[in-house]
């Protein structure tokens, strides 16, 4: 049986995150070691940065729980450290489309497992 689209999502996310502790040590916040990967503008705000290097945000648990019960100094703090250069960029990023299928995700897993 064929693997659904669903699995190479979950597979994808997995890499992503296990990547981000590999790469980053500290929340890039407050120096705490870091729990996940953020993701400055919402997986359900833009499938085009999903998996973007430069949306994720290394940061630990208590900053990411105050970011999600509505703490605006999270990203207050994250958009003076990665400058408004970086956020220009983000955005226009954001504004691609892309075709989401089985062979994107398979192409987002190989770049994670690099």
């Amino acid at each position: 049986m064929a693997k659904k689209i669903s699995y190479y999502r979950r597979k994808a996310d997995r890499l992503m995150q296990e990547w981000g502790r590999k790469t980053y040590r500290k929340c890039m916040v407050c120096g705490r070691d870091i729990c996940c990967l953020h993701h400055y503008f919402p997986k359900s705000k833009s499938s085009s940065l999903r998996y973007d290097k430069d949306n994720l945000i290394p940061i630990c648990n208590p900053c990411h729980l105050q970011h999600h019960t509505g703490n605006p100094e999270i990203h207050n703090t994250i958009n003076e450290i990665k400058g408004e250069d970086w956020l220009r960029r983000l955005r226009k990023k954001k504004e691609n489309h892309i075709k989401i299928n089985i062979g994107y995700y398979k192409d987002i897993i190989d770049d994670y497992k690099e």
